[in-house]
C-alpha cells in the first residue's frame, strides 16, 4: 500500500472514531481514541484533547453533577485504566499511564454513626492534578487531594496520598520520594 493511501486510510479511521465518540464527551479532540471501555458516567462532563489514547477496559466514571475529568493532548492511557470524579481530575499533556491504574478525588463516608458504609451516600472530594509528562506506572494508585509534579515517576503499585513535586521519582506504600530527575525547561 503507498504512502498517500495510508494516510486517506488514517484519515478515514480518526474521522470515523471522532464521530462514533465526540458527542458522548464534553469534547473529545480529534485523532483521540478511546476503545471499548467498560463504564462511561455523566461522560457529557468528561473533556478529552486531540490526540488521546484510551485502550480498552477503562472505566471513567463522574459521579456527580459538579464533577469533571479532564485528559490533556497526547495522554497515551494503558488497559483496565479507572478514574472517578466527585469534584475535579486533570490529568495534563504527554501523559503516561499503565494498565490498572486507578485514579480518584473522593471517599466515601465510612465512619457515620447510624449508616453501614454502603447505604451512605456522602463523599469526601479533593480535586487530583496531575501535571504534564508524569508516567504512572502499573497498578499505582493516585487518591484524593494530590497533585503530581511535571515530569515526575510514579512506581508500579506505589499508593499516593500526598502531593508529588516536580521531577521526582516515588515508589511504595505510601508512595515516597526515591529520586529526583534534572529536568530541562529549555526543551518546552
Amino acid at each position: 500500500m503507498s504512502i498517500p493511501c495510508k494516510r486517506l486510510r488514517r484519515g478515514i479511521g480518526a474521522l470515523v472514531n471522532y464521530a462514533r465518540w465526540s458527542w458522548r464527551f464534553g469534547r473529545f479532540g480529534f485523532r483521540s481514541r478511546i476503545s471499548s471501555p467498560a463504564l462511561l458516567t455523566n461522560s457529557s462532563r468528561v473533556r478529552i484533547g486531540k490526540g488521546v489514547s484510551i485502550r480498552k477496559g477503562s472505566r471513567i466514571e463522574v459521579v456527580s453533577d459538579a464533577g469533571v475529568i479532564e485528559i490533556g493532548d497526547g495522554t497515551s492511557i494503558h488497559f483496565d485504566f479507572h478514574c472517578g470524579a466527585a469534584n475535579q481530575v486533570i490529568i495534563g499533556k504527554d501523559v503516561l499511564i499503565a494498565g490498572k491504574v486507578y485514579i480518584s478525588d473522593h471517599d466515601h463516608v465510612f465512619d457515620h454513626r447510624e449508616l453501614p458504609p454502603r447505604l451512605c451516600r456522602e463523599l469526601v472530594s479533593s480535586p487530583v492534578i496531575i501535571e504534564d509528562g508524569v508516567w504512572l506506572g502499573e497498578g499505582c494508585v493516585v487518591l484524593k487531594g494530590v497533585s503530581i509534579g511535571r515530569r515526575s515517576v510514579v512506581g508500579a503499585n506505589a499508593v499516593v496520598t500526598k502531593s508529588v513535586p516536580a521531577g521526582c521519582v516515588v515508589c511504595g506504600v505510601p508512595a515516597k520520594i526515591v529520586r529526583r530527575i534534572s529536568i530541562d525547561d529549555s526543551a518546552q
